[in-house]
This record gives structure tokens, C-alpha cells and sequence, in this order.
């Protein structure tokens, strides 16, 4: 079960543990059965209390990028840790993904 809220015109994600092989095509599932089936397009997935992100979890993070893209909308990364940051530009996705300092960075900038 997703903890979300709407703020302005974006859904927000609230991320916690971890993101990986276990659990990365089941959170697409819901994202895009919850969310994007629905018209919500604009969506910013909250890393403030995110552990762990593996590839799998970061595949599922570029196809939704790519949906929402697809669709006329965004998707946003927020607050990331000093790790997970390093991971992200090792992977160059600091380039590809529209990443926020925090939520309210996003809100503010949008």
C-alpha cells in the first residue's frame, strides 16, 4: 500500500526501505494502476526515507519516468540521500530524471 498525497499538481510518493529485485515490479504495478491508469501524470517519488535502490529498482524508476513522459506528464525525484545521489550520477540518471532538493523545491519550481 502507497502513502501518498496530492500537493499542487503532483502526487507524492512517499518512499521508504527499499527499492529492488523483491519489490520493483510490484511498486511500477501499483504506481501506474494507482496513478497514471487514472489521469495522474505528474508524480515525485519522495526519497527522504528510501535505504536502498538497486538496478531493478532503478529500471522501474526510468520506465515510469518514460510513462508519465509519454503521457503528457513528469516525474520528479525528491530529497535523495548523499548515497543514493552518488548512485544516481554514477548512472548518469542525475542527468536524465528531474531530481528536487525536496518536495517543497518541486512544488515551488513546478
Amino acid at each position: 500500500m502507497l502513502k501518498w498525497e496530492k500537493k499542487s499538481d503532483w502526487v507524492v510518493v512517499d518512499m521508504t526501505g527499499e527499492l529492488d529485485m523483491s519489490n520493483a515490479i510490484d511498486f511500477k504495478n501499483e504506481i501506474i494502476n494507482e496513478f497514471v491508469s487514472k489521469g495522474e501524470l505528474n508524480i515525485a517519488l519522495n526519497f527522504e526515507n528510501m535505504e536502498y535502490i538497486d538496478s531493478s529498482g532503478l529500471g522501474v524508476i526510468v520506465s515510469l519516468h518514460k510513462r508519465c513522459k509519454l503521457n503528457g506528464g513528469r516525474l520528479a525525484i525528491c530529497s535523495l540521500n548523499d548515497t543514493l545521489m552518488r548512485l544516481f550520477k554514477l548512472t548518469s540518471l542525475d542527468k536524465a530524471l528531474n531530481i528536487y532538493s525536496n518536495v517543497d523545491s518541486l512544488i515551488s519550481n513546478a
